[in-house]
Formats: structure tokens, C-alpha cells, sequence
């Protein structure tokens, strides 16, 4: 089978979706069912990706958006593959059947809290675009069960249109190779809350500011991974003015952007990891966390006691008094209580492998066809 991948973007791609190219691309191409694999993504990603270690991609002319892609798409039907699989909510018209992946659910569940309103028509976009693309679609992969049910009950897609593949993840590096972040230089290991993530208002972090104004004074302090994207700066600001009131002073670290071997080390000297995000599909943060042994303490909110299958404490969504309790709770436990948790924590991130991933894709691909 001959498949092209195209990744349609304005800009760059995100960390996230970086990641399952740079796991699933090298797999694809290994895979022998598949005899050619052609990989299209955006001029602003091309060298960044190549950099990164993934090489031979195709890309197209700055600017191709303004016309619905039209010289990709003519790239990709003078390739003639077999099959287009686009791994994010865009549909091509080429001429051949065209698979797409459901892996952002911001823009179909919280397109409008709390943004700015140009940021807000934005994802009201991008969520029209997601639901031509599933209706035009040959099949459609949802990333957990949660997108599949979405899809199924919300968009009304016939569930044999769509098949459910989780992502994988890679396993904790090795012992040495992680680093402590600069900003995490006044944090005693196993001292503090980690969490991880894009600063979005989807992603929740109120409730872990209002967790620790409950725990008090002498509760832990939090170290918050991620940046603000360009359209979140003032929510951003927002939630900084929230965080000084706090007592003592400096009690939420702001790390910014973290690389892989900095992510490691937070994971591996956190007291307990904090999962508080509104709109999820398959968080990578999550399932990363939970490879590393994180005692895990998460929101209620799907896909997340989906991913978990019990190997963490969950709170209400949104109550940050429930969260302050469950994080007492896990920080006051004994060992007897913490360990079994920690290890079915790894046990159940051992079972999202990208292998699994490529492999089961490359079976929807394959029924696309059929």
C-alpha cells in the first residue's frame, strides 16, 4: 500500500503533535504492509522536525492555506497513493480515500471559555472544519473513547466510521539523563507538585491554585511546566496576579517551556503529579507521568479515568476543595498506600505503546480502502 501523510497547518505544528510523528513516521515507513510512505508538513516545521531526527519530508509553498492547500493537494494526487491519512482534523480532497484523526478536543468541547473572542471564533472554526472533515471522511481514528463516544453521540457518525487508537508512550529516560530544570533550582526533590501542559484556560489550572490556597501555608509548592500560546498571554497574567496572593510568597514556580530530559526529571522528583485539564483527548502529559510512577492525582473529567483504569486518585472537575483533599491524601499516605498506586501507575502506561499505535492505524488505513 502506498500512504501519504499530510499535516494541513497555517503555522508549526504543537510539542504534542510533533511527538507522534517523530514516534508513529519511523514505524510507518518499517511497516511491510505499507511499500511507500510520502510525509507532507509545514514549511515552519520542516527544519525543526529534521532536527529532530525525522528526515525525507515533503513540504509546500508558504501562503498554500489561502487556497484550501491547492498545490498540496495537487502534489498529493499526483502521487497518486493508495490512501491520505491526515492525522489531525483537516480533510483533503485528492481523489483518494482520506482517513483523519480526532486529537484535539479544545475547539469541539471549550471553544469559547474564558479566551479572547478572536481566539474563541478560532476554535469555533477549527470545530466546523473537524465535523466537515469526519463527515466527508473515509474513516475516522479517535484517540480514546472518550472522542469516539463525542463523535458518535454528539456529531452522529456511524460508530463503524470510527475506530478508537490511543497514542503511545516512550518509556522514562535512564537514569543520569535527566536534568533539573533551572527554575526548579529552589525545589527539594519530592517536594512539590508537578504539573505540564499549553497555558490554556481549558487546561484548568485554577483548580490547582485553589487547592493550594486550601492546603495553607505549609502545603507544597507547585511547579507548572508550559508556556502561554499567543492568543492566552492576559489569561496568563491572570492566573500569575492569582498565584502571588499566595502565602509564601513565590509557592507556584512558573518552569516555561521544558525539554524532555528537564519533563523527566520533574516527573521523577514530584511528590504527586496533577492532571486538572477541562478538554482532553489523549494527553500525553498524563500517560508520561504515569510511566515515570507519578503518584497521580487527576480530575474525573474524561478521557482521564479512561486512561487511568484506577492507577490514580481522581477529584470533581472543576472543585478545587476536592482536589486539596485528594492531594492531602496522597501526600499523607504511607507507603504501603502510595507504592501500589505508583506501580499500577507504570503497569498501565506499559500498555500504550506507539508499535500499537502505527500498528493499528495502519489497519484502519488498510479498511479505508475496503
Amino acid at each position: 500500500m502506498h500512504l501519504a501523510v499530510a499535516c494541513p497547518a497555517r503555522g508549526g505544528l504543537s510539542g504534542g503533535f510533533r511527538k507522534y510523528l517523530q514516534s508513529v513516521v519511523p514505524l510507518l515507513r518499517a511497516d511491510p504492509r505499507l511499500r511507500r510512505v510520502d510525509v507532507f508538513i509545514p514549511p515552519a516545521a520542516a527544519a525543526e522536525l529534521a532536527a529532530e531526527g525525522l528526515r525525507d519530508l515533503r513540504t509546500w509553498e508558504e501562503g498554500d492555506h489561502r487556497t484550501g492547500f491547492r498545490r498540496l493537494r495537487s502534489e498529493i494526487s499526483a502521487l497518486a497513493p493508495d490512501v491520505l491519512f491526515v492525522p489531525s482534523a483537516h480533510y483533503l480532497d485528492c481523489g483518494r480515500p482520506c482517513v483523519v484523526m480526532i486529537r484535539n478536543m479544545e475547539p469541539l468541547e471549550q471553544p469559547l471559555s474564558a479566551h479572547a473572542v478572536r481566539a474563541g471564533l478560532v476554535n469555533v472554526g477549527r470545530a466546523l472544519a473537524a465535523r466537515r472533515a469526519c463527515r466527508r471522511a473515509a474513516r475516522v481514528i479517535a484517540v480514546s473513547d472518550h472522542v469516539a463516544r463525542f463523535l458518535t453521540d454528539r456529531w452522529r457518525l456511524k460508530p463503524d466510521r470510527v475506530a478508537v487508537v490511543y497514542h503511545g508512550v516512550d518509556p522514562p529516560a535512564l537514569v543520569g539523563e535527566a536534568s533539573r530544570p533551572a527554575a526548579a533550582g529552589g525545589l527539594a526533590p519530592g517536594g512539590f507538585l508537578f504539573t505540564a501542559g499549553s497555558i490554556r484556560p481549558a487546561r484548568g489550572l485554577e483548580d490547582a491554585l485553589d487547592a493550594l490556597g486550601l492546603l495553607g501555608e505549609r502545603g507544597p509548592a507547585l511547579l507548572v511546566g508550559g508556556r502561554a500560546d499567543a492568543d492566552t498571554h492576559s489569561y496568563f497574567r491572570s492566573l500569575q496576579a492569582r498565584a502571588s496572593r499566595l502565602k509564601p510568597s513565590g509557592r507556584v514556580v512558573w518552569a516555561g517551556q521544558l525539554g524532555r530530559s528537564e519533563m523527566d526529571w520533574c516527573y521523577s522528583n514530584c511528590a504527586a503529579f496533577l492532571m486538572t485539564s477541562r478538554a482532553e483527548a489523549c494527553p500525553n502529559t498524563l500517560l508520561e507521568a504515569m510511566s515515570h510512577g507519578c503518584l497521580v492525582v487527576s480530575t474525573d473529567k474524561p478521557p482521564m479515568p479512561e486512561l487511568i483504569g484506577g492507577a490514580a486518585l481522581l477529584y470533581r472537575a472543576r472543585d478545587g476543595s476536592d482536589l486539596a483533599r485528594q492531594v492531602s491524601t496522597a501526600l499523607t499516605a504511607d507507603p504501603g498506600a502510595r507504592n501500589p498506586l505508583r506501580a499500577a501507575a507504570r503497569a498501565r502506561a506499559a500498555e500504550f505503546t506507539w508499535p500499537s499505535t502505527e500498528r493499528q492505524t495502519v489497519d484502519q488505513l488498510q479498511k479505508a480502502l475496503g
